[in-house]
């Protein structure tokens, strides 16, 4: 069974879920409601396309990450990968069709809720200047790539935690920390920040992804 295959498999299953279904749904309405809520305690209207980015970072990210680690466990505790073994699978294409598969899904989400994000801006002031678009790329961009490194630290996560309640601990506690190293390039002020909070991303998740795969393959089922 090839990555395709797997990738496949497993994207099927994860859209069904009920985590996937309000991440789709639920992410832009919390948005909406933070958004408004923001602007009624301060006076001021904070574009909804920041508070989009905010939110499906922290809490997509979040929630994809424990789904990722809790998947991991529990399957293996259930010896689910004694099957997968012994037919011709490699390993690594177990973990990477995983955080694929759940990192297209919170990437759909993320579209979903930058995209009301671009509709409610339009509508509070009836225009929607270069600028607002280009923050809406920023604000996207920044969102999956923290994404990308909470579903990678999520797949070790679930690898080397022995339990479901470790590992969620790993992940609201250690997770949500890593996944903030892609925006160092934001926090301080570097030229062209969009660009290296993807490159330190990629690098980040690569690293990760990396180190799960090799602590798959040592595992002994």
């Amino acid at each position: 069974m090839k990555l395709g295959l797997l990738f496949k498999d497993e994207l099927h299953g994860f859209y069904k879920s009920k985590v996937m279904i309000f991440l789709w749904i639920g992410l832009p309405v919390i948005a909406l409601l933070f958004r408004f809520i923001s602007g009624a305690s301060t006076g001021q209207e904070i574009p909804f396309t920041l508070v989009s980015s905010i939110v499906v970072s922290s809490i997509g990210g979040t929630l994809a990450s424990v789904m990722l680690a809790v998947f991991l466990i529990n399957e293996t505790n259930r010896h689910v990968y004694d099957l997968f073994l012994i037919r011709p699978i490699r390993r690594r294409d177990i973990i990477l069709s995983k955080f694929l598969s759940v990192y297209c899904c919170v990437a759909i989400a993320s579209f979903i809720a930058v995209l009301a994000g671009i509709v409610v801006d339009f509508a509070t002031t009836g225009t929607l200047s270069s600028t607002v678009l280009t923050d809406a790329g920023q604000s996207l961009a920044n969102s999956l790539s923290m994404i990308a490194v909470s579903c990678a630290a999520g797949v070790i996560i679930g690898i080397v935690s022995p339990s479901v309640l470790v590992g969620a601990i790993l992940v609201i506690y250690g997770g949500n920390q890593i996944s903030v190293i892609p925006l160092v390039p934001t926090l301080l002020n570097l030229p062209e920040p969009t660009i290296l909070t993807i490159v330190i991303a990629g690098v980040v998740a690569a690293s990760l992804l990396a180190g799960a795969v090799a602590l798959f393959n040592k595992k002994q089922f």
